[in-house]
């Protein structure tokens, strides 16, 4: 894919669609990670909240640069845990003498409700709303819904435990051009699916580390063979009481792509981390 900015960078490059889609999500994005700060100022103090940052540039015979911005936000009651966030991912690479392409874009809005019915048992709502230019993604929405289970809880119970959920959802896809799918023209699908997921989190090296490790699969009923993986790992050390140096790596799988684009996509930054 051809940059979005175009080739031309003088007076009379215009303004265009894509510029200005990709400036309204910069622009949430930044909302999102100023207004947390705010919301954890909340009189009850029930707002946890953290975001992170990193950015990477290489110039060269191959120039490339990369950024990513995470915000996330939570709220817990006394049986009830609410939880969104959002992530942003952009990029692009040049290699001497050819045009300049996008090999990053995509952007997420997850939200998630747990309520507990007891400390083991609990119901969980998740929804996903993202995009993808480099898959020709134009929108995904899930909404699933399901019971979970603490299978393991640790001395502190929001930084070690261990979660197990499944339920059914709906998901809703539109790509651009043919979705992938065998026998279809349209460019939008709809799936029921059967999903399943865990959650892991685990204070390590003397509580000095803390490990997340997440992962879900939606199987859809209607058409097995569309499948979505999905497994993310992150990395948190403590520098101070609010800064932390953050490594994350996510891996998505969808089976079903249009033939132009690949099936698995990979997320890897580095950067700080900050807790409020």
């Amino acid at each position: 894919m051809r940059n979005p900015f175009g080739s031309a960078w003088g007076p009379k490059t215009e303004l265009t669609p894509r510029m200005i889609e990709m400036f309204r999500v910069l622009v949430v994005v930044a909302f999102v990670i100023a207004a947390i700060p705010a919301l954890a100022e909340d009189d009850q103090k029930v707002w946890t909240g953290e975001a992170s940052a990193s950015i990477s540039n290489q110039t060269g015979t191959t120039s490339s640069f990369s950024g990513t911005a995470d915000a996330k936000a939570t709220r817990t009651w006394e049986k009830d845990e609410a939880t969104a966030r959002l992530t942003a991912t952009y990029g692009t690479a040049k290699q001497k003498g050819e045009d300049e392409e996008t090999n990053q874009d995509y952007q997420a809005l997850f939200g998630e409700w747990k309520h507990r019915f007891s400390e083991r048992l609990f119901s969980a709502v998740l929804t996903e709303v993202s995009r993808d230019s480099t898959q020709d993604r134009r929108l995904r929405f899930r909404f699933d819904v399901g019971p979970g289970y603490r299978v393991w809880v640790g001395d502190d119970a929001a930084k070690s435990h261990f979660d197990v959920s499944a339920g059914i959802g709906y998901r809703h896809e539109i790509y651009d051009g043919n979705s992938g799918a065998a026998g279809k023209d349209t460019d939008v699908d709809q799936f029921a699916d059967a999903v399943i997921g865990f959650e892991y989190k685990k204070l390590l090296f003397d509580e000095k580390v803390e490990w997340t490790h997440t992962g879900s699969a939606a199987m859809p009923l209607n058409s097995i063979s569309a499948y979505i993986l999905r497994t993310e790992g992150i990395v948190g050390i403590p520098l101070t009481a609010a800064w932390s140096f953050r490594l994350s790596a996510m891996v998505e799988y969808t089976n079903e792509v249009p033939d132009r684009t690949f099936r698995t996509r990979t997320n890897t930054t580095v950067g700080l981390g900050y807790k409020f």
